[in-house]
C-alpha cells in the first residue's frame, strides 16, 4: 500500500476508536466507555454513607431531657419579676437560694396557688446564705406546708408581701416561724397563716426571731407551741416594729415570755394590733398581747380578748414590763395567775399604762390588780379603768395589787373586788409610792 493510503488507513481507524470511547450526548456508555445495548439501563449510582450516619452496631447517644426551668418567665425586676408557677419551679428556687444565689435587689412573684402536700418543704435561705430578695406572693396561696423552720429559713434586707400559708404545719427543735424562722433588717407586709408551729425557744406563728425591721398587716390563726419566747405571730423581736397584726382564733403555749402576738420584746413596738379568741398559757410572763417587755418597748392602740393563764407575771396585755409602756389598749376575757396577775400587765417595773381599759376576770393568789398585779421600780400607772371582777387572797386592790414602789394617778375601778388580807377598792398593798386622783 502506497503510503497516502497508509494515512488515509490510519485516520480512518483513529476516528473509528474515538466514537466508540466518547459517545454522542444522550447515548449510554458501558463501564469500559463501550456503548450498552439499546433499552439497557445504566447501573444505579452508589449511595454515599452520610457523615451523621452511625456504623452499624454502635451505641447512639440520646439528647439529655432539660432540667426544668428555675422560673415559669420574667428577668427579675420589678417590672418584669421572676415568675413562679409550680411546686417543681417553687423547689428549684429554694435549691438556688441554699446553693448561693441570694437574689439580693431581684423581684420574684408567685402566678398561681401551690400545694405542697407529700412534699418535705426544705426552708429557702439559710442563716450562712439568706434570702436578700423581693417576694410577693400576689395573693395566691401555698398550700400544705411540711417542714422544719419555715417556708423561709432566713431574711437579710429582704421583703415578703401578700403570702398566704393555709394548712401549714412546721416543727422543729429550735427556731421557727411558719413564714420565717429568722429575719434581719426586713420586711413583711400582709402575709397571713394558719397551721401548727412547734419549736424550741423563739417559736412564732409568722417569725422565728426578727432583729430590725417591720412586720405589718400579718395574721395567724391556728396554734403555736414553743419554748421560751413563744409568740402567736413573733417568738422575740428586737428594733421591729409590728402593725395591725391579728390573731384571730387560736392557741399559744410556752414555757416563759409568752404572748398571744409577741413572745418577748428587747425592743420595739406593737402599734395597732389585736388577738380574739385566743387562749395563751405558760410560766413567767404571760400576756394576752406580749409576754415580756424586756429593755425598751411598747404597745399602743392593741387589744385582746380570750383566756391567760400562768404561774407569775400574768397580764391581759403584758406579763412583765420592764422598761416601757402601754397607751391606749384594753383587754376582756378572762386572766388567771398566782402572783402579779394583772388585768392589763402582771408586773409593771419602770413602764407605764397610760389611758387602758380592763374588762377582764382577774383571779390570783398574791399582787392582783384590775390593772396591775405588781408595781415596782418606780412605774406608773395614769388615766386607766378596771371594769372587771378581780379575785385573790392577799394584796388585791381593784387597780393596784401591790404597790411596792410606783404612782397611780387619774384613774378608776368600777368593777367588784374580792381578797381576804390586804385588799383595797385601789389598791390592795401600798410600800412606796402615791395614789392620786
Amino acid at each position: 500500500m502506497n503510503k497516502p493510503g497508509k494515512k488515509l488507513f490510519s485516520l480512518f481507524f483513529s476516528i473509528f476508536f474515538l466514537a466508540l470511547a466518547f459517545p454522542f450526548p444522550g447515548e449510554a456508555a458501558s463501564p469500559f466507555g463501550l456503548p450498552l445495548p439499546q433499552g439497557t439501563a445504566s447501573p444505579p449510582p452508589k449511595k454515599e454513607e452520610s457523615s451523621t450516619q452511625k456504623p452499624a452496631g454502635s451505641t447512639v447517644r440520646r439528647a439529655r431531657p432539660k432540667t426544668p426551668s428555675t422560673f415559669a418567665g420574667g428577668a427579675g425586676t420589678q417590672k418584669r419579676p421572676y415568675l413562679i408557677h409550680t411546686a417543681v419551679q417553687l423547689a428549684a428556687f429554694a435549691a438556688s437560694v441554699s446553693n448561693g444565689n441570694a437574689y439580693g435587689g431581684s423581684y420574684i412573684r408567685l402566678t398561681a396557688d401551690i400545694d405542697l402536700a407529700g412534699v418535705s418543704w426544705r426552708p429557702i435561705g439559710t442563716s450562712a446564705r439568706p434570702f436578700r430578695g423581693n417576694f410577693d406572693g400576689a395573693g395566691c396561696v401555698v398550700w400544705n406546708l411540711r417542714g422544719r423552720a419555715g417556708f423561709f429559713g432566713a431574711l437579710e434586707g429582704a421583703a415578703i408581701t401578700r403570702l398566704s400559708l393555709q394548712h401549714a404545719d412546721v416543727e422543729t427543735e429550735s427556731e421557727a416561724g411558719a413564714i420565717v424562722a429568722f429575719m434581719k433588717n426586713s420586711t413583711l407586709k400582709d402575709c397571713t397563716v394558719s397551721g401548727s408551729v412547734r419549736g424550741g425557744t423563739n417559736t412564732g406563728g409568722v417569725v422565728g426571731s426578727a432583729l430590725r425591721g417591720l412586720i405589718e398587716g400579718c395574721s395567724f390563726s391556728g396554734s403555736v407551741r414553743g419554748g421560751s419566747s413563744a409568740g402567736g405571730m413573733v417568738g422575740t423581736m428586737d428594733q421591729v416594729e409590728v402593725r395591725a397584726g391579728f390573731v384571730p382564733a387560736g392557741r399559744v403555749e410556752g414555757e416563759d415570755d409568752v404572748g398571744g402576738i409577741v413572745g418577748s420584746i428587747l425592743g420595739g413596738n406593737l402599734l395597732s394590733c389585736s388577738a380574739s379568741a385566743l387562749t395563751v398559757q405558760g410560766g413567767e410572763n404571760v400576756g394576752g398581747l406580749v409576754g415580756n417587755i424586756i429593755d425598751t418597748g411598747s404597745v399602743s392602740k392593741s387589744s385582746f380578748d380570750g383566756q391567760v393563764t400562768g404561774h407569775e407575771g400574768v397580764g391581759g396585755i403584758a406579763g412583765r414590763i420592764a422598761a416601757g409602756g402601754l397607751l391606749g389598749s384594753s383587754s376582756s376575757g378572762s386572766v388567771q395567775g398566782a402572783a402579779a396577775v394583772g388585768g392589763i400587765v402582771g408586773e409593771l417595773i419602770e413602764g407605764e399604762a397610760l389611758n387602758c381599759v380592763s374588762r377582764a376576770s382577774v383571779v390570783g393568789i398574791s399582787g392582783v390588780g384590775g390593772i396591775t398585779g405588781l408595781l415596782s421600780g418606780g412605774g406608773k400607772v395614769d388615766g386607766s379603768t378596771n371594769r372587771g371582777t378581780v379575785k385573790g387572797g392577799e394584796m388585791v386592790g381593784g387597780l393596784v395589787g401591790n404597790l411596792a414602789h410606783g404612782n397611780v394617778s387619774t384613774s378608776r375601778n368600777s368593777g367588784g373586788v374580792i381578797g381576804y388580807t390586804q385588799t383595797g377598792r385601789q389598791v390592795g398593798a401600798v410600800s412606796e409610792g402615791s395614789v392620786s386622783d
